[in-house]
């Protein structure tokens, strides 16, 4: 890697994961914001929501599998292209505008289209931090973990200025414009060693088949989307929880019965990697950053002080994101950067509770700032940490977007969910709004000791990955 493609290849990292991050994040300005910054009706935007959130997770699953068996950058240009494409699609929508109820059924395919072709660049631009070589991977995973709290600086703006102001139709066209020139910057930096695909050995993405993960997915958002549209206690709802409940005992069973097969004890690193995907998994169930938002929406509190909470918080974010990209780049201590990030995380969290007796615009701001900086933390020395993974493992830690992802969507949907039964059992407002926040202080202590287990050792996995040749690479 010569200095001259350094910074395109730190720019396709960053957008490669940014991007996603971008639409990603879309979900969690208000939703009368995003109907009106879609111009569909209020009541359509539930479904919209989780259809986006399906089809990024639906990516997020799949993609490390196709780096199996086609070459990333061919698979990101056509990724790409979808994204463009896409995106020229809803430029057209809404300069002819249509009636609503066309426009409603075209953004329904289009806008999580998008989703699902972006989500499929970050981890194709975590492959892609390799490509610097020894020298510069490190500083090219940093910009990837920088780039997802980056996005939560960026996407208030598109959604709420730039895309208004504008119009939607000039917006979306010059959206279309940025997947088409990362295009054009795929091909010009080359990767420094020869892509293989398809590899039935070594590169194995992970010991569970996909058929039944998908089921789960599947059904987990039919549940999240009926919880949404019908509520907890509609019999369509309870059907769909049924068949969820269902496919997970049966990919449990099917895991447990393929691991008794191999007859070989897990390798330490997998397992590490694994303990790491269950902490970062619990701590983005906490911290999905929509319910205490929620709570100032009732309180009536203005749009200004939300903006500004929801700018701060990501700015601890990113700072906190950058110290530790600095801080691993000379010492291997993910774990104690991980451990640091979660108590810090746990005490914003906790702190939530003084909401109720100081409800002071420097707490409202503290709070956030607090659990910005420690999930930034956090969430850092996790990628570092499994991206020094080696060998079998080195697929496998492709999934770390996807398990953030589905963390926070579980955190939703579990919320909602408690949400839902608290006031069908007629508790009053503050008590739902302080367990919510009590139980999302728990789950981030909770996540703790996944990180002690007996062979998850997350600076043990970036020692052996230093060993390693491909690490090298």
């Amino acid at each position: 890697m010569n200095k001259a493609a350094l910074p395109l290849l730190l720019l396709l990292v960053l957008l490669g994961n940014g991007l996603r991050s971008v639409v990603s994040s879309a979900v969690f300005v208000s939703e009368g914001t995003f109907a009106s910054f879609l111009k569909i009706s209020v009541n359509k935007t539930s479904v919209i929501i989780e259809l986006l959130l399906g089809a990024v997770l639906l990516s997020l699953l799949i993609t490390p599998r196709l780096i199996q068996r086609f070459p990333a950058r061919p698979l990101a240009a056509a990724m790409c292209l979808i994204a463009g494409v896409s995106s020229l699609g809803l430029a057209v929508l809404f300069w002819v505008a249509p009636p609503v109820a066309t426009r409603e059924a075209l953004v329904v395919v289009l806008f999580p289209l998008i989703g699902f072709s972006l989500a499929a660049l970050a981890p194709i631009a975590q492959m892609m931090t390799v490509w610097g070589g020894e020298r510069h991977s490190k500083l090219l995973t940093g910009v990837w973990a920088v780039a997802m709290p980056a996005a939560f600086l960026v996407t208030p703006q598109l959604v709420r200025v730039i895309a208004p102001r504008y119009g939607l139709d000039i917006f979306f066209a010059g959206f279309a414009m940025v997947p088409f020139l990362l295009m054009l910057g795929l091909w010009m930096v080359r990767e420094p060693v020869k892509e293989t695909a398809g590899d039935e050995g070594e590169e194995k993405a992970a010991s569970f088949a996909l058929l039944p993960v998908l089921a789960v997915l599947i059904t987990f958002e039919a549940v999240t989307t009926l919880v949404s549209l019908s509520g907890i206690s509609a019999p369509e709802t309870q059907i769909a929880a049924g068949l969820f409940a269902a496919s997970l005992a049966y990919l449990i069973v099917r895991a447990r019965r393929g691991r008794a097969a191999e007859q070989a004890p897990r390798a330490p690193v997998e397992g590490a990697t694994l303990g790491v995907f269950a902490f970062l998994f619990f701590v983005n169930v906490a911290t999905t950053g929509f319910y205490d938002t929620a709570y100032l929406v009732k309180h009536m509190c203005s749009n200004t002080l939300i903006a500004d909470r929801a700018t701060i918080g990501a700015l601890a974010q990113v700072v906190a994101a950058m110290g530790a990209t600095a801080i691993l780049a000379r010492m291997p201590i993910q774990r104690a950067l991980m451990l640091a990030g979660a108590v810090i995380t746990a005490a914003g969290l906790g702190s939530y509770m003084l909401y109720f007796g100081f409800p002071y615009y420097e707490v409202y701001l503290g709070s956030k700032a607090l659990t910005g900086f420690g999930t930034g933390l956090l969430t850092t020395a996790a990628v570092f940490a499994v991206t020094g993974a080696a060998g079998r493992n080195a697929h496998l830690s492709l999934f770390i977007a996807f398990v953030i992802i589905v963390g926070t969507e579980v955190g939703l949907e579990l919320f909602e969910i408690l949400i839902q039964v608290m006031e069908m059992l007629s508790f009053a407002p503050d008590a739902v709004y302080s367990s919510v926040f009590v139980l999302q202080a728990v789950l981030v202590v909770v996540a703790m000791p996944f990180l002690f287990a007996k062979e998850a050792s997350p600076d043990a996995i970036a020692a052996e990955g230093a060993k390693s040749p491909t690490a090298q690479q």
